[in-house]
């Protein structure tokens, strides 16, 4: 397992007879798609809500977790503002055509 963001290894958690040590967080993510649900009370509008159609795990170390932007695209990802999977496509597809100019 990966960091997401630096790419360094992370470790299991460490559990003791009085404390742990945990080395990293996952994120159970991926792409969505607005879906709706029938309302059960009468005369209400249908329940919206983002289903998981491709999931991915996202792990971020503990040092990468530290940082507040990261922390940041963590919390957008799980509100729904701004999937993770779709940034890290987005700069990827930044960095090639940067390269090729």
């Amino acid at each position: 397992m990966q960091c997401f963001y630096c790419g360094r290894e992370v470790l299991e958690t460490v559990h003791k007879p009085k404390s742990f040590r945990v080395d990293y967080y996952r994120l159970h993510t991926g792409h969505t798609e607005l879906d709706f649900l029938v309302n059960p009370k009468p005369d209400a509008p249908p329940l919206r809500y983002l289903r998981l159609t491709h999931p991915i795990d996202i792990f971020t170390c503990v040092d990468c977790y530290a940082r507040a932007d990261i922390r940041q695209q963590l919390d957008d990802d799980i509100s729904g503002r701004r999937a993770l999977s779709d940034a890290r496509a987005q700069g990827e597809s930044l960095a090639q055509h940067n390269s090729k100019g």
